[in-house]
């Protein structure tokens, strides 16, 4: 076979058997279900868009449309229609690098190590990738950092445990922060058999409150490289938000994203402080420091800042010194505190007790918060069981209920919390907004479907437990759609649950 006078004719049809997948595609993954549905398009109107290939010694190499000549294999066909291409090994995988993140369902992992594999070759740098494939620069950077992700965590998201948005947060984290991050994307509550994964805003808000440090607030100077000699000052550290703002472009202020470094950081700095300045009394904001002699612990002293005068400014006694604290919130700052023990000014220090009546009231809270927690899983599941007795067309009275309860719903978080269901539930990859999402689901619901996704929108805001002087809707919504349970069934049931409880308290008790 003449490979070179094929290649320059362009169009061709190629037997199967002369074709060769290629070792650089960068598509790893295909969904069997969507490749059986492509064959049998293939079978009833035959392939719509020709593959491309490249002459390969005698025989011919996929440069794109790997997908296409499977789903062609397995449709039984014996040829199938190319263009052929003189490529280099540079520009055939260049044409399927690009070509591959165009497509719509990429997998943002091997989007990500297409990319890095462009930016091995000469002449390609982010900003002539972004041209390239007419992404964004911050895209692509959001897309390499997915690179960074420990094996774990890149292993859950190939897998589809994990969602995009959970796998870029977790990127961005340094490697011995992700198994932490990657454990809180999950959660099991008391119910549950297994641990759920939750909505990345859960995750974010995590990170936010145990990773992200602000450099701002920091007590200690940015620019000093002597805190942490190997880490250098903070000014030039890559580890922070700031030296990458397209990677972080929703973080407004530069953070450090290393606990270790920037809390050993402000314990040097507050060694340096005291050494410097020995007559500072540490002291430690929390209660659990008492191992230390050289630190006063919670109960040692009052803070001069909490005992203000008429002009609101604080009042000093003769026992008031300035003080570093040296552990728990605020570490490294200065402050002035009183350690007098019957200071007359700032009263008797003493360890808070708590009264019988305190302690029977916080007993108190604990059980109601369980009964809570309860209300709360059965109102959960009977939202669930509801969803499953929607009928297509429902009565003119149940539309109305529907449409009044969603007249009532908040609306703060309605959709998004809808739009998470759904993005969860058909295991989307996308970063669309909430609204993307539903106009998605409402465009392929069948007409069954609909008074369903009706029924989702106008209850889920119902699910929590309502205040006195608010309507129950989600309780209505069950007398109104459930099948109503036989008396005599219900009485059955009920003396059933009640034999149960006294046999479980029996149990206890033996």
């Amino acid at each position: 076979m003449n490979t070179a006078a094929i290649a320059s004719t362009g169009y061709q049809t190629l037997p199967l058997a002369s074709i060769d997948e290629s070792n650089t595609n960068p598509r790893r993954t295909f969904d069997e279900s969507k490749l059986h549905e492509l064959a049998e398009s293939i079978r009833g109107t035959g392939l719509i868009q020709p593959i491309t290939v490249r002459p390969n010694a005698e025989r011919f190499e996929i440069v794109a449309g790997a997908r296409r000549f499977r789903a062609a294999k397995l449709a039984g066909q014996a040829d199938i229609q190319v263009i052929v291409r003189n490529l280099t090994d540079a520009q055939a995988l260049e044409v399927q690098i690009i070509e591959n993140a165009q497509r719509q369902d990429v997998h943002p992992y091997e989007e990500a190590a297409g990319y890095q594999r462009l930016l091995e070759l000469p002449g390609f740098d982010v900003a002539a990738l972004a041209v390239k494939t007419g992404k964004s620069q911050s895209h692509i950077y959001s897309r390499l950092a997915l690179l960074q992700l420990i094996e774990e965590v890149a292993e859950a998201f190939q897998q589809d445990s994990i969602t995009a948005a959970h796998a870029n947060l977790i990127a961005r984290l340094p490697a011995e922060q992700q198994p932490e991050a990657f454990k809180s994307c999950w959660r099991k509550d008391y119910s549950d058999k297994e641990s759920h994964l939750l909505p990345a805003k859960y995750l974010s808000a995590w990170i936010d409150s145990n990773i992200y440090l602000s450099l701002d607030t920091a007590p200690f100077s940015l620019d000093d490289a002597t805190l942490n000699e190997e880490a250098g000052p903070c000014t030039t550290c890559p580890h922070r938000t700031g030296f990458n703002s397209l990677l972080f472009t929703e973080v407004n202020s530069d953070m450090c994203l290393r606990a270790t470094c920037y809390n050993g950081k402000i314990e040097a700095h507050v060694k340096h402080t005291v050494t410097a300045r020995p007559e500072l009394v540490q002291i430690a904001t929390d209660w659990r420091r008492e191992d230390d002699p050289s630190v006063l612990a919670r109960n040692a002293y009052n803070s001069i800042d909490r005992h203000k005068d008429e002009d609101g400014q604080p009042q000093p006694c003769e026992y008031t010194h300035e003080a570093i604290i040296a552990f728990g919130e605020g570490a490294g700052t200065i402050t002035k505190v009183c350690t007098g023990k019957d200071c007359a000014v700032h009263g008797f220090r003493h360890v808070p007790t708590f009264t019988p009546e305190q302690v029977a009231a916080q007993k108190q809270r604990v059980k109601e918060e369980k009964a809570r927690v309860k209300k709360m899983a059965e109102r959960k599941a009977t939202f669930e069981g509801l969803m499953n007795h929607i009928p297509p067309r429902p009565s003119n009275d149940q539309f109305r209920f529907l449409l009044r309860a969603l007249v009532y719903s908040s609306g703060y978080n309605l959709f998004e919390d809808v739009a998470v269901y759904f993005a969860e539930l058909n295991n989307e990859r996308t970063e669309q907004s909430d609204e993307e999402v539903l106009d998605g689901v409402i465009t392929r619901a069948n007409d069954e479907a609909l008074s369903a996704l009706l029924a989702r929108l106008a209850l889920t805001d119902h699910v929590d437990i309502p205040l006195e002087e608010q309507i129950d809707f989600l309780t209505q919504a069950a007398d109104l759609f459930l099948p109503k349970e036989k008396p005599e069934l219900a009485a059955a049931r009920k003396t059933a649950k009640k034999k149960a409880a006294k046999k479980a308290i029996t149990k206890r008790k033996a």
